[in-house]
């Protein structure tokens, strides 16, 4: 099998992680439907060549895009004002008032509508699929990793316009923390090597790149060129410490009343590796409303509303992002919650 990343026969075995929720990030109207929701496996490969890590038993007709994943983020102040703040930074450095900007999968009206008070002229794609077209800018947020074929799409993007701003979760951050963010919908997991090799042999040239979001980010400005054959890079695999992770918060919890902050990706993989028989952790808190009385995947965990704690009083707040430990606090001393706020 070829690497997704640079294209050459380097994939070798990381580590098979076994049976993980498909709908990672999802919500079901009862315990039922719930623990019955798919499972799939995740077999890790890695590329010597470039650093990509792939899950190779990722199975399409299980798992598909949904753009959807990032729309619940916009219900958190911290989240939003990160997302718009890039827009600003883009729209300012490539002038881009009056002009057109494509976003693809966009799963929220927040950008658009960020893009639409600057004086842009937005256009958005609910899918992976861009629309071919002229346009000033395209921005591809967190869609890369979520693709069996992430070149496929880059080159498609080449249709539309000759600069693009990209961004992924970095694979760096994800796998050699805990692993809340390592989900069945994310194929592929990117490091600067691998996002560079993957531009290059699709004919995109890095133009400026960087990390972001407490390093979680990795995000590359692309300028179209000819496409090149990457040099292998001999980059060697990350060691991971999920097993270990996964252990220290079993113990850690035991004894204690104890709820997760955030029903998204990272809150329903820390319940499924943390609690898979929902015996540790009294519930999961979300500002989402949509999610309030519903249920995480495989696990059946309850979502629970902010204003809940004020009558569950629990312990401990479990954290699986310290982005948020700041503003999660803050909204903790309001309700005179006095939880010991822990980040995983």
């Amino acid at each position: 099998m070829l690497c997704p990343a640079c294209a050459l026969d380097q994939l070798t075995p990381l580590a098979d992680l076994g049976e993980m929720p498909v709908a990672c990030g999802m919500t079901f109207p009862s315990p039922q439907a719930a623990r019955t929701s798919l499972s799939g496996r995740m077999s890790l490969a890695h590329c010597a060549a470039c650093g990509h890590v792939a899950n190779i038993a990722f199975d399409p007709q299980l798992g598909h895009f949904d753009a959807t994943f990032e729309a619940a983020l916009f219900h958190s102040p911290t989240y939003t004002a990160y997302a718009t703040g890039v827009v600003d930074r883009l729209v300012k450095r490539y002038d881009l008032v009056g002009k057109k900007v494509l976003e693809v999968a966009s799963g929220s009206p927040v950008l658009l509508a960020h893009l639409t008070d600057l004086g842009c002229e937005p256009t958005g794609v609910p899918g992976s699929d861009p629309e071919d077209g002229t346009f000033d800018l395209i921005l591809a947020r967190f869609v890369l990793e979520h693709m069996a074929d992430p070149g496929g799409l880059l080159t498609q993007l080449r249709k539309a316009s000759q600069r693009a701003f990209i961004e992924v979760p970095d694979a760096g951050y994800d796998l050699t923390t805990a692993g809340w963010d390592c989900i069945y919908p994310h194929v592929g997991y990117f490091g600067s090597t691998s996002l560079q090799a993957l531009c290059a042999r699709t004919g995109w040239r890095i133009v400026e790149s960087g990390k972001a979001f407490h390093d979680q980010y990795l995000w590359a400005e692309i300028e179209a060129c000819a496409p090149t054959t990457p040099a292998p890079a001999q980059v060697p695999p990350l060691e991971l410490t999920f097993a270990a992770a996964t252990s220290h918060w079993q113990t850690t919890l035991t004894g204690h009343k104890a709820v997760v902050w955030g029903a998204g990706t990272r809150g329903t993989m820390f319940c499924n590796r943390v609690d898979p028989r929902a015996g540790l952790i009294a519930g999961v808190v979300d500002r989402n409303p949509g999610k309030h009385g519903r249920f995480l995947p495989i696990t059946g965990h309850r979502v629970l509303s902010p204003t809940d704690l004020t009558t569950l009083q629990p312990d401990t707040v479990i954290l699986t992002n310290p982005a948020y430990r700041d503003e999660i606090a803050a909204e903790l001393a309001t309700m005179d919650v006095t939880a010991t706020v822990l980040v995983a």
